[in-house]
């Protein structure tokens, strides 16, 4: 019966807090991606990974902190789950717009 309960109340705020994430990556997206635009293209795949997370941390927080006082179901609390599982979408949406980790075709040199 507690069991129950406790899942009822871990739940609920974890969907609402993933349906924040998934708007926030949304509206970040964009803007991440022009910021590390030209910046990340001769990066490693981990090098680019890591340099979009610490780039894009001001602006999901700023969304973040947007989405929650636009909602007023919504907790100041989640901000740090928000940010988390927003930061986590936005990386691999960022790295396919730039092309990095992406398989790049050699082009062959011109004969001459």
């Amino acid at each position: 019966m507690l069991e129950a309960v406790v899942r009822i109340f871990l739940t609920e705020p974890t969907a609402k807090i993933e349906a924040l994430a998934r708007q926030v990556a949304e509206g970040c997206v964009e803007d991440v991606a022009q910021l590390v635009a030209g910046r990340v293209e001769d990066m490693t795949l981990s090098e680019a990974r890591g340099y979009v997370r610490a780039r894009s941390a001001a602006i999901v927080r700023r969304h973040t902190r947007l989405a929650i006082v636009r909602l007023p179901h919504a907790v100041q609390a989640w901000s740090t789950g928000i940010v988390r599982s927003a930061t986590e979408r936005i990386i691999p949406q960022v790295l396919r717009q730039t092309g990095v980790g992406v398989p790049r075709r050699l082009t062959p040199p011109l004969a001459a």
